[in-house]
């Protein structure tokens, strides 16, 4: 069943700008869930980076995490900051972008979550049919929209596709939670899923159809399981980023090439997370230290850290082919999108 997809269509008002010069020198180095009561679990410790709106309620005492530094590389990043805010949403959050620059996300208004699509300067909103909150977080250079959504009464995460207007459930069988992150230019999509929580069983898949591939890592968490998460592809699949639970307080960004895995950390950092990679090859992701969170982005240019302006948090989730960077940032005002276009 491929059911009807409910849009509604808004102008975007108010993108706001932000100078921004090259980055500052950095760093880098290659329970159950409660069924009754599943938000609160799903933004407790890691799990609060895997869905969008517990962005919203991360404060700056939140953040922790200083390592030491290995392999020294710098890089610059020159671009412009543009905030993106739906109209009377308490949050908003930029997710994915693809090569023409449509934008994905969600927002939370009047205590509900909707998915968007920004696409020249408008702006659709995006709801499963039925479903208490939905969010978007991939779109392709064919306009395929992937996403997440859950269900009142009914536990758990949902994972969905909209192409052509119409919905399909792409959940990975009948687990608990079902995380799609990014879907590449040949349709392949990346996530994760779970059944317990997300510390403990966190499998990194790919989907190409009916065919599943699984990338399976234990870690001090899940010593008998795995504890990752894929959250970005280039087209053809060939290479792939995301993050690993390592230990409790201690998580890593991977990259795999042509089947082999490689970790990195941010500078000073025990948590890294790699949440999109372009088809140039430039990651984008967030890490902790210095008593905040971080968006970089890291290439065979090096690696830079990106804040916005007057931001407590910054996030890096989506990157396109051109370079431009989409993601969340805090302030005190609450938690907006942003999309940083590259010069």
């Amino acid at each position: 069943m491929h059911p009807t997809a409910r849009l509604r269509t808004t102008l975007l008002l108010g993108l706001i700008g932000f100078a921004l010069c090259a980055g500052p020198a950095v760093s880098a180095r290659s329970g159950q869930v409660d069924q009754q009561q599943p938000m609160e679990d799903m933004c407790a410790g890691e799990m609060q980076w895997m869905i969008g709106w517990c962005i919203d309620m991360i404060a700056p005492g939140d953040m922790t995490g200083m390592g030491a530094l290995t392999a020294a590389v710098t890089a610059g990043y020159s671009g412009s900051f543009e905030t993106i805010d739906v109209s009377g949403a308490t949050g908003t959050r930029a997710f994915g972008i693809n090569p023409q620059g449509d934008i994905v996300g969600s927002y939370t208004q009047a205590g509900l979550t909707h998915g968007f699509l920004l696409s020249q300067g408008v702006l659709t909103t995006i709801d499963y049919p039925a479903a208490e909150s939905t969010e978007a977080w991939g779109i392709n250079a064919r306009g395929d929209i992937i996403g997440r959504y859950t269900r009142a009464r009914v536990p758990g995460v949902r994972g969905f596709l909209l192409r052509q207007g119409h919905f399909a459930d792409i959940s990975i069988g009948n687990h608990l939670i079902t995380l799609p992150t990014k879907i590449g230019a040949s349709g392949e999509i990346v996530g994760c899923f779970h059944d317990t929580s997300g510390l403990v069983d966190m499998y990194g898949y790919v989907q190409r159809g009916s065919d599943i591939s699984l990338f399976a890592s234990p870690s001090t968490i899940a010593p008998a399981g795995s504890a990752t998460m894929h959250n970005g592809v280039v087209p053809g699949g060939r290479t792939i980023v995301g993050l690993k639970n390592q230990a409790p307080g201690r998580q890593q960004a991977y990259v795999i090439r042509d089947g082999v895995a490689s970790f990195f950390d941010g500078p000073g950092s025990t948590v890294t997370s790699a949440w999109d990679v372009s088809p140039r090859g430039t990651i984008v992701g967030q890490y902790d230290a210095g008593g905040r969170t971080h968006a970089f982005a890291y290439s065979d240019d090096g690696f830079v850290t990106l804040d916005v302006p007057g931001s407590t948090l910054t996030v890096g989730r989506g990157v396109n082919s051109r370079g431009d960077i989409v993601g969340v940032y805090n302030d005190a005002a609450g938690a907006h999108g942003f999309v940083l276009r590259k010069y």
